[in-house]
């Protein structure tokens, strides 16, 4: 809905997605899912108080504000172009093998329980919820899916 009235307003919004392939009833299926669940890239002038009139769209909650002056934070100059770069050639592909499920044995990679080994027991999105072993019990933790590796 955002990406409709962003281009009724004239301005350039971009959501990029990765290819997913799950195995569903014994069958191989490609779907696409956005890399940043419920946000979008726009493109518009800084200078200009354009701006305003995006948080007022309907389907924007709120731009991502810079603390010291409080106004939209830029992506780094080519940052959104090389997101677009590799979606096209195909480099945002996560095939079968790589995805982690349900039961799946991870390590943390970083943050405060960093080499940490758990099992999966929910994804959803970028999120996952595991059970680790930390001080003598088993404990529940959610963490981002990019903080973990399959193991």
């Amino acid at each position: 809905m955002a990406l409709r009235n962003l281009a009724r307003q004239q301005f350039e919004a971009y959501s990029p997605h990765v290819e997913i392939k799950r195995t569903i009833r014994r069958r191989i299926i490609s779907t696409s899912e956005p890399i940043f669940p419920g946000y979008v890239l726009i493109k518009f002038a800084l200078a200009d108080a354009s701006w305003r009139a995006i948080n007022s769209t309907r389907g924007i909650v709120s731009l991502i504000m810079t603390c010291e002056n409080g106004i939209p934070a830029p992506l780094p100059i080519g940052e959104v172009e090389a997101i677009q770069r590799r979606e096209k050639s195909g480099d945002l592909i996560i095939p079968h093998d790589d995805l982690i499920r349900r039961g799946d044995r991870v390590r943390i990679k970083f943050g405060t329980a960093a080499d940490a080994i758990g099992k999966v027991i929910f994804t959803r999105g970028e999120r996952i919820e595991l059970l680790l072993h930390l001080l003598g019990r088993e404990t529940r933790v959610k963490a981002p899916l990019h903080a973990v590796e399959k193991i």
